[in-house]
């Protein structure tokens, strides 16, 4: 299979790819409930005790290029695999968690009776039973109300700046006071609000713990990687699109030279400081995952992988955040997404570029280069 066909364009699309490849290469499973028709297939390779985990499209829409990465990892990486790192290394490969979101073209779920759009990675290892105990983003009110206001019209005038206008003045005024970097931290109080983590454990939330709590059964360590979409750059006159791995720790910590090691110096590690502080997400799925598994006394190591999408360093994040916005404003007052903020949308996570999708395949071949390079010198 060509590189350019492993990406797909529907969940249905993928899924079928997904399963057919898989189950040649390895032992395939699926986890389900009957709270959703999007189930998730999975595929263990390999026998070991020290487990490998890849998961994709914890946000739909990127998932899109996590399934074509897992497909090429599938195709071109499984079946080099010796024999003595099948023996001690079990990897796993997790497809689309969030089916719903890529079939629809969201990076969220949306919740029935107008429960609003849950970002699925704010909804990992929070405590929903007492309302008062969720975690607080104060100052993420003050952003709210600019991010779901009229959609961004062009051509409007000085004297009616547009929403996009609007947005980078608001960034400009609000980023030295955290207010900016807030809207992203993830909240528990607007369903229809950006980044909303949900006020309960998402059922496909529930079905990936499962997979986990399964492979994890009998480990004696954890290397888990989320594929995603969006941090970074694209430059569309180069044909690049940079690479980034997000760790969720400092750049002294162990686990962030655990990455380094592995991936350095071919791709570039980026640690976060300021989780000194705690979790700089909520409710994320590598915090949820070290925590869940803590009291195992084995090494974990937690990670996700950013491939970048955005042509321009300040606007293509402004442009997001609005395209996010104007998605939640058609929803309330409209009951459902125009046309063309749903292009937009796809655009902002899945670019349509022949390029992006060529170097996207490139940076996604770099990583399981070095990832099982690491493997089969350390089997």
């Amino acid at each position: 299979m060509r590189r350019q066909g492993y990406y797909s364009e529907s969940w249905f699309e993928a899924t079928e790819k997904f399963v057919k490849n898989a189950s040649k290469s390895g032992k395939l499973k699926w986890a389900t409930s009957t709270e959703t028709e999007f189930d998730i297939p999975y595929v263990s390779i390999g026998n070991g005790s020290n487990v490998v985990v890849i998961n994709s499209g914890i946000h739909g829409l990127e998932g899109y290029f996590g399934s074509a990465a897992q497909l090429m990892f599938i195709n071109e990486f499984a079946p080099k695999l010796s024999a003595s790192v099948l023996k001690k290394y079990k990897i796993v490969l997790i497809h689309i968690i969030n089916g719903w979101g890529m079939q629809n073209r969201m990076r969220e779920v949306m919740v029935a009776n107008n429960g609003g759009l849950v970002d699925l990675n704010r909804n990992f290892g929070v405590d929903f039973s007492n309302p008062k105990s969720l975690p607080k983003n104060e100052l993420y009110k003050q952003a709210h109300d600019i991010l779901l206001s009229k959609p961004h019209i062009e051509n409007v005038g000085k004297k009616n700046p547009t929403k996009k206008n609007k947005l980078l003045k608001f960034r400009r005024e609000n980023l030295a006071n955290g207010v900016w970097a807030s809207v992203a931290r993830g909240q528990y109080y607007e369903p229809y609000g950006l980044f909303y983590g949900g006020n309960t454990q998402m059922t496909e939330n529930k079905m990936t713990l499962h997979i986990y709590d399964e492979i994890m059964r009998d480990a004696k360590s954890l290397i888990s990687v989320g594929l995603h979409t969006g941090i970074g750059r694209f430059y569309k006159s180069r044909g690049y699109t940079t690479m980034n791995l997000l760790v969720s720790h400092p750049a002294t910590h162990e686990k962030t030279k655990k990455f380094r090691e592995i991936f350095e110096p071919a791709m570039k590690i980026v640690p976060d400081e300021g989780t000194e502080n705690g979790p700089t997400l909520l409710g994320d799925l590598v915090d949820c995952l070290e925590s869940r598994y803590a009291n195992m006394n084995i090494p974990i190591y937690t990670a996700d992988l950013e491939v970048g999408t955005g042509e321009w360093p300040v606007l293509s994040n402004v442009l997001k955040r609005m395209d996010m916005g104007d998605a939640r404003y058609d929803l309330v007052h409209f009951g459902e997404i125009e046309k063309k903020t749903k292009q937009n949308l796809t655009e902002s996570w899945y670019p349509s570029h022949p390029a992006w999708r060529t170097s996207a395949m490139k940076n996604a071949n770099i990583f399981f280069t070095q990832l099982t390079k690491f493997l089969e010198n350390n089997k």
